[in-house]
């Protein structure tokens, strides 16, 4: 181990933990959602068909801006990823060179 980068090991478990951590909400979440739908009352029953025919009459045009930058938004998180992996071959293969005085 002739090199440590401490932000780098940092930054590897924190996207670990906050990767995990969203799953489990967002299982969470739907869980608690579909169980609470799937209720026998009258108001559950009326609620899941308000929930389709808004599903069905949904125009997918309205949202075209939000997808847009939801797209540019990941194309610039995988540049970010490329960039690092190609920064960390760099480093890799360039031998550490002293600085002369």
């Amino acid at each position: 181990m002739d090199h440590f980068d401490l932000f780098r090991f940092f930054r590897f478990w924190l996207g670990w933990v906050v990767a995990v951590y969203a799953s489990i909400v967002t299982a969470q979440s739907l869980w608690q959602t579909w169980q609470s739908l799937t209720g026998r009352d009258r108001y559950m029953t009326m609620l899941r068909q308000y929930l389709l025919v808004h599903g069905l009459r949904l125009r997918f045009r309205a949202f075209w801006g939000d997808v847009l930058i939801c797209v540019l938004l990941g194309v610039a998180f995988v540049l970010l990823v490329h960039a690092q992996t190609m920064m960390d071959r760099i480093e890799e293969a360039m031998p550490a060179q002293s600085v002369p005085q």
